[in-house]
């Protein structure tokens, strides 16, 4: 759930009729639902709007095409230089001078009124650049956010060209002014979720601009050019190739610039660049590294060998199955033998005794289903319970092999509860598995030792080890990670969570041998973009807790097993501790040996710690619009928005119609 800023349009309360100039406007779009209104109250002195969208599926469009002074054009988004560029050079502007803004953006009066007097009086100036403030949580960031930084906003059409995939620089052939005025900036109007997606593609685009071929700017000459753009653009480049970015770029912000001065507003956003930066700086080492075709070949190598559960290799170029890294295994599996059911003859538990079915929960794994189907019919009948995929996700399972059911996506448990409850489900046994998660050969073995066993206990709690960046990561807290996958059906459930799901056996269990492999096959940026979902929904649990309406496990059950015991923790006593990136980060690097798994030990622990980051200032967000009533938890126990005030539409604008100008683009 999202919650956003309120924002506020400095012209729109009691503003007096406008009088409109001789400028065009070009406002990027794309859902901009919550945006939208506020700005185009603000450039209501333009009798010439253009709405750039990107094929918006809110009420982006209807909004704006509900005043008269504005008009829609619309292309698909590739990248933000080719876009822009299109945008200046095929779009038919009324005005020969053009003002572009974002939807989040707002025009103050002194900026207003100098873009009037422009207008009026041209002179020989080709575009003029223009200074923004930018809001976090109500107050601007006059000292994170690098001010004064000037931008190339206001512009003739044909003298301007854009360069870079994101964070586009302008190009501008002929002298360049600068206005006093400013851009009002509420880049969080939406919310932290839509920042932390936002800077997640961001990010992206500007891992691949430096790691683009033949790439070579020399950053030096354009760090000490007098252009503005020029000099930002080299300063830029030389900062991309400095060691520890991240951390130069927070001791940079926090120290030299005191953005501790900005309050809580500075400080916290200073951590959220500094982050944004080690994403950066991540995915570029993940596409000059090639990580992903090494943790692919690694999956291949362990799943094409087979080994008893004892063996024990010393490197992770040995068999994964069923092994874990020197001195591992005994001092760390909680159980090694089956718990002894009670004595006397059971009831029947399925009409398949000692057979396996194995259910799979999915939603857009269209990459990955098919070879998880065929790893999982080595176990039995295959049931894939599909969220509503819209990738193909349902149609390749079923060519595998497996039965696919649907059902509306609520949240983790509930799902998987459906399943059990609903699905045509016939063997006595039940494994759960993931669509990133493969059974090894000798975990096959077990299993079927195990359900053949009349002594078999109800519930078998499986360790998986993670393959990511193209190792086993065998530390950091990593491994062992038991998770009760193998039961008898019936037996089990889920504890009704959003994220990290708990389940609760009704009967004896006990631990298997054999390791599961978790591969980490996503692309960093899909990682973060996951976890950014993670964090969603982990901070609405924060909130529930802390609201008193989840309660379900407490200290009377606190030592039932060690899986609750985490769960308490991490519910009841994890939410109230302070600096808990820093203790994420120092827990498993160093107390849990992160290190020695090198690089990849480092990069989990830092991408750990940046989730956490996540979780809290969601959560405080969060917690924040339950203290001023805009949220509350309904009776099923889900957050939901309270209802708004009523309040009147914001008012039209005052100036006449543009007559109907040809734009060579779809135009609503």
């Amino acid at each position: 759930m999202n919650h956003a800023e309120p924002t506020t349009d400095p012209t729109a309360d009691g503003a007096a009729p406008q009088r409109a100039c001789g400028l065009s406007v070009l406002v990027l779009t794309k859902n901009e639902e919550v945006n939208i209104a506020a700005c185009l109250d603000s450039v209501r002195f333009s009798d010439d709007v253009v709405v750039y969208d990107s094929y918006s599926t809110d009420r982006t469009v209807e909004i704006a095409l509900g005043r008269p002074n504005v008009r829609v054009v619309q292309r698909r988004f590739d990248n933000w230089s080719a876009h822009q560029n299109w945008g200046v050079s095929n779009i038919a502007f009324r005005h020969p001078w053009v003002l572009y803004i974002d939807a989040d953006e707002r025009v103050d009066d002194q900026l207003r009124a100098e873009l009037c007097r422009v207008c009026a009086q041209p002179g020989e100036m080709s575009a003029y650049r223009v200074r923004r403030k930018d809001m976090f949580m109500g107050r601007w960031l006059q000292r994170a956010q690098l001010y004064p930084t000037w931008l190339v906003r206001v512009f003739r059409p044909e003298k301007i060209r854009y360069e870079r995939l994101v964070n586009p620089v302008a190009t501008i052939s002929g002298p360049t002014g600068e206005l006093a005025g400013h851009l009002i900036h509420h880049p969080f109007s939406k919310g932290l979720m839509q920042w932390f997606e936002r800077h997640n593609s961001y990010s992206g685009f500007e891992a691949e601009e430096f790691t683009r071929p033949g790439r070579f700017r020399p950053p030096l000459a354009q760090a000490l050019s007098t252009d503005p753009d020029r000099r930002r653009a080299g300063l830029k480049e030389l900062f991309n190739r400095a060691p520890s970015r991240p951390l130069a770029r927070l001791l940079y912000l926090l120290l030299l610039r005191r953005a501790v001065l900005d309050g809580a507003p500075g400080t916290a956003y200073s951590f959220m660049i500094s982050m944004y930066e080690y994403w950066i700086e991540l995915k570029m080492r993940e596409i000059r590294a090639g990580w992903r075709a090494d943790t692919e070949a690694m999956v291949a190598r362990v799943l094409g060998r087979r080994a008893g559960p004892g063996a024990r290799p010393a490197a992770v170029a040995h068999e994964l199955a069923g092994q874990v890294p020197e001195g591992g295994s005994a001092a760390q599996s909680p159980a090694q033998a089956p718990a002894q059911p009670p004595a006397g003859p059971g009831p029947a538990r399925g009409p398949r005794l000692g057979a396996v079915d194995v259910l799979i929960a999915t939603y857009n794994e269209s990459a990955h289903i098919a070879q998880t189907v065929a790893n999982a019919r080595r176990l039995g009948n295959v049931y894939v319970l599909d969220s509503l995929s819209t990738d193909g996700t349902q149609g390749i399972a079923r060519q595998a092999g497996a039965t696919v059911v649907e059902h509306p996506f609520e949240n983790y448990s509930r799902q998987k509860n459906w399943g059990l409850d609903n699905l045509p489900l016939t063997a006595e046994w039940v494994f759960i598995l993931d669509a990133d998660e493969r059974i090894t050969p000798a975990l096959e073995e077990e299993v079927r030792r195990t359900v053949a066993d009349p002594r078999a206990a109800d519930g078998y709690f499986v360790n998986r080890v993670v393959i990511m960046m193209g190792r086993a990561i065998w530390h950091g807290g990593m491994f062992p990670s038991w998770n009760m996958r193998l039961f008898r059906r019936g037996k089990c459930r889920y504890e009704d969570r959003s994220v990290h799901e708990h389940m609760i056996c009704d009967g004896p269990t006990a631990y298997l041998r054999g390791l599961m492999l978790h591969i980490r096959r996503e692309t960093i940026g899909e990682y973060i973009a996951k976890h950014i979902r993670y964090a969603d929904m982990e901070s609405d649990e924060w909130l529930k807790q802390r609201l008193g309406s989840d309660r379900s496990a407490r200290a009377g059950r606190l030592f039932r097993d060690a899986g609750r015991f985490r769960l308490i923790l991490r519910r009841d006593v994890w939410p109230r501790v302070p600096m808990q990136p820093l203790i994420r980060f120092i827990y498993m690097y160093f107390f849990r040996l992160g290190f020695l798994d090198g690089a990849a030990g480092w990069h989990l622990a830092c991408l750990m710690a940046s989730y956490e980051y996540m979780i809290k200032l969601l959560y405080r967000q969060k917690l924040q619009c339950a203290r001023d009533g805009s949220l509350a938890v309904a009776p099923n126990g889900k957050l939901v928005p309270a209802a708004p005030p009523a309040s009147a539409p914001p008012p039209g604008p005052t100036v006449p119609p543009p007559a109907p100008v040809g734009t060579g683009a779809r135009a609503s």
